[in-house]
């Protein structure tokens, strides 16, 4: 009699005590890893929150082309100008929600009267002067008759802060999968003038080739559109601030 109180004590011990207990440390966890969503801007592990810029710098975007200048259009495709205007303003949105100052060197086909390529450049250096810009960030597209692909990015060699910035932007675009980096040259900034201007901190980001069929339909696509911002702006935010 005693013994099966006993086996009667323990087997309520069991069912009251440790069997809870075990039942709970046998319930699956919370999975807490991060899903990828390829609709979302770039995320990366160090910009888990959004973060604001503390410098507020002025910031000139200056997408090339505009006006008459439509640039290469493929066929039943979007111009050129055009589609460097929609990356200046996806860019342009994400620094302000940043807290950047931006300032844009022509409002779609609202360009400055200009009668030639060189005065063109001169008077869209001119607007980045006027406007105090900070940092200049020129945009443009390749083309060429092969199936070439890639980004680039141009600076000049004497500013370790826009070398550091090229950097970033070339490596967060990297991590966005857009397109292969083709390089960071230092060695031909002075072909072009924005980058050649001494007084301005200017950087050069040629976006792709708008004749290869890949790097086209990603600069036409708005959530890669978003991940070149979202690259652009964690790198003036990690770099600049």
């Amino acid at each position: 009699m005693k013994r099966a109180i006993v086996f009667l004590l323990l087997a309520l011990f069991f069912l009251l005590v440790i069997d809870p207990n075990l039942s709970s440390h046998l319930q699956p966890e919370e999975n807490k890893i991060p899903v990828y969503d390829s609709t979302a801007p770039l995320r990366t592990n160090d910009d888990v929150e959004t973060r604001q810029s503390t410098s507020h710098a002025v910031i000139y975007i200056d997408p090339a082309r505009g006006g008459k200048d439509t640039g290469y259009t493929r066929p039943k495709g979007v111009s050129e100008k055009d589609l460097l205007m929609q990356l200046a303003l996806t860019i342009g949105d994400r620094l302000e929600e940043a807290g950047y100052q931006v300032v844009y060197s022509r409002w779609y086909d609202d360009v400055p009267a200009c009668s030639s390529t060189e005065e063109c450049e001169q008077a869209r250096i001119a607007g980045a002067r006027e406007a105090g810009a900070d940092y200049v960030l020129a945009l443009q597209m390749n083309q060429d008759d092969s199936l070439h692909q890639g980004f680039s990015l141009f600076t000049r060699p004497d500013n370790p802060l826009l070398l550091n910035l090229s950097r970033s932007i070339a490596e967060q675009i990297q991590n966005a999968s857009y397109s292969r980096f083709e390089g960071l040259d230092t060695d031909h900034y002075d072909a072009f003038p924005v980058l050649a201007a001494r007084d301005l901190n200017a950087i050069l980001l040629q976006a792709g080739y708008i004749t290869n069929p890949q790097d086209y339909a990603r600069l036409s696509d708005s959530k890669f559109q978003n991940r070149i911002a979202e690259a652009v702006t964690q790198s003036f935010l990690s770099t600049v601030n």
